[in-house]
């Protein structure tokens, strides 16, 4: 769950939700840097589909009593974690074994930026690690390998994992908010191409409804749609979580994505 905090309320974005945000930015992607129709429809379902292994989680949230507060995707105990992580990719491999392939890599790389003290968390996501290498050795083996494909692949996870933060950019915080209060994102957004790992993306709000980039990947300006609830603090203090959870209604807001030539212009070098 992507969760932020108001006075009143947790505004409360399933991991799907968000994941539905990030195939929408890959479908307006410019079709020049795909190869053929197929392939862009490939990097779509997987950036639309990377996180349905929390669809199980989030129906039921949880409540976090060591913070008095819901969990999030950020704080979820590791166990279950890898247990949906692996199940979500399971599911994606039966439909698109290329997109499985990319959502198991960009695990790799957010699994990867964590790092953890506790010595039984190490064991639980190296376990993790090592069995979904050995999946995605026998994906490549399904799939033609070669160096212009390894490229393709590295490009396609840089550029989901541009479409997974620009949207957890509009998730994780009330619109207008100043982009230096964001924790991951005031430096900007992962750059989306293999040649400037260093790059970074400057993202800003407009106003509450439109938010600029200084790299601009789309086909025009694109149009968002956010879905999410709005979990009323006294109603889980009467009701608790899950009940309160069920009992709002989902809320949507509508966000325009363009070009911000202001902050400065960059290309993509794929």
């Amino acid at each position: 769950m992507v969760i932020y905090e108001t006075d009143q309320a947790y505004i409360m974005t399933t991991q799907h939700d968000h994941a539905r945000i990030s195939g929408e930015l890959a479908s307006h992607w410019e079709d020049s840097a795909f190869k053929n129709r197929r392939h862009k429809q490939d990097f779509i379902y997987a950036a639309r589909e990377h996180d349905r292994g929390w669809i199980r989680l989030d129906a039921a949230p949880f409540w976090n009593d060591y913070v008095s507060a819901p969990y999030t995707f950020i704080d979820f105990p590791l166990s279950p974690r890898f247990v949906f992580y692996r199940l979500g990719i399971d599911e994606v491999e039966q439909e698109n074994t290329y997109a499985a392939l990319l959502c198991s890599l960009m695990y790799k790389e957010l699994v990867g930026r964590t790092e953890h003290e506790k010595a039984q968390d190490k064991q639980v996501t190296h376990a993790y690690q090592e069995a979904e290498e050995q999946r995605r050795q026998r994906l490549r083996q399904e799939l033609t390998c070669g160096v212009t494909f390894d490229h393709q692949v590295r490009t396609d996870v840089r550029r989901m994992l541009f479409c997974d933060e620009l949207s957890l950019f509009l998730c994780s915080r009330e619109p207008g908010t100043p982009t230096a209060d964001y924790e991951w994102f005031a430096e900007g957004l992962s750059f989306p191409a293999v040649r400037h790992e260093s790059g970074r993306v400057r993202a800003e709000w407009l106003s509450d409804q439109t938010v600029g980039l200084s790299f601009f990947p789309f086909k025009g300006k694109v149009e968002i749609t956010h879905t999410f609830k709005k979990v009323n603090k006294e109603n889980i203090r009467s009701l608790g979580l899950l009940e309160a959870y069920r009992a709002s209604e989902c809320t949507h807001r509508t966000f325009t994505i363009k070009h911000n030539m202001e902050v400065g212009e960059q290309k993509e070098n794929a």
